[in-house]
């Protein structure tokens, strides 16, 4: 009995390998043949989607970078500085007729904003057929004449704005001499800094100059504003800004806390004009006991 069982066990177990060593060719073909098939449809989809981007893509460009409706008809240039609207145009790279989506807002507005005198642009579509170019000029605040050591050349007078940037005269590829903007036409002028923190075309490097910058920007905002007239600003002191007015008074300011010593100064000239003086000194950076001395 026990015979007879293992004889059955043996040739089940032979029938099943027999159907396995059957089963595995066939299911190697099925394999592969699915797997052609999912890179068939692979491939259409693909050639598929290609066609379409390439279908869309020339729509975009006949309805879009083609169509006549975006030529630019009219090219806005909004700027109160020394360049013309023409010479804005060359240097952004844009005309008339161009079509106006095609035009590369920020390249057209570093074109613009590398020449020295620019401060900021801002380049903007108006759909259908408009586009506006705005420009900031930098406009010369004061002017800088820096101390010289013994072998530098002496002389040299740079005119900076109100970032401190060094500006420069110029020319236009066409050959077009462009002189940077002024404030005003007599300039305040800075003195003490040294020739080696000063680079045209970049910012100066002492933090003097930025303290004199901004001190002549908030006195312009003051109360003060139309009694002082600044001619010159001393900055050879550490943390002291000696200013020589053209009515040659002399004030000094210690870069810190501005508001209050305009405050103070505000109050001597008035006590002054009311009293017909000429201020000849005066010493804000004193806290208490402010020193005047006045010239009649």
């Amino acid at each position: 009995m026990s015979d007879i069982l293992r004889n059955r066990r043996k040739r089940r177990q032979e029938y099943l390998l027999d159907v396995k060593v059957r089963t595995e060719p066939r299911n190697r073909v099925s394999k592969l043949g699915m797997g052609l098939v999912v890179l068939a449809v692979l491939a259409a989809v693909a050639g598929m989607s290609y066609g379409l981007y390439r279908l869309a893509k020339l729509a975009s460009a006949k309805l879009l970078y083609e169509n006549p409706r975006f030529a630019i008809a009219q090219i806005v240039i909004e700027n109160d500085g020394v360049l013309t609207g023409e010479q804005v145009k060359r240097l952004a790279g844009v005309r008339v007729g161009q079509n106006l989506l095609s035009v590369d807002l920020d390249r057209t507005r570093q074109n613009v904003e590398f020449v020295p005198i620019v401060r900021r642009v801002c380049v903007r579509r108006v759909l259908p057929d408009k586009l506006i170019i705005t420009i900031e000029e930098r406009v010369g605040l004061a002017r800088l004449q820096p101390r010289t050591l013994p072998g530098e050349p002496s002389g040299s007078v740079f005119l900076v704005d109100r970032d401190g940037y060094v500006l420069k005269p110029f020319k236009l590829a066409d050959g077009t001499a462009v002189q940077p903007r002024r404030q005003a036409s007599e300039l305040p002028l800075l003195t003490g800094v040294k020739l080696g923190d000063v680079c045209t075309g970049r910012r100066v490097e002492s933090e003097q100059v930025y303290q004199a910058l901004r001190l002549l920007d908030k006195l312009a905002q003051s109360s003060v504003c139309s009694v002082v007239d600044v001619e010159r600003v001393d900055l050879s002191s550490a943390r002291l800004l000696t200013v020589t007015t053209r009515q040659r008074s002399v004030m000094k300011f210690d870069p810190q806390n501005l508001q209050q010593q305009f405050r103070r100064l505000a109050v001597i000239m008035s006590w002054a004009q009311q009293r017909r003086k000429t201020v000849q000194m005066v010493d804000l950076t004193v806290e208490r006991g402010v020193p005047v001395a006045f010239a009649n």
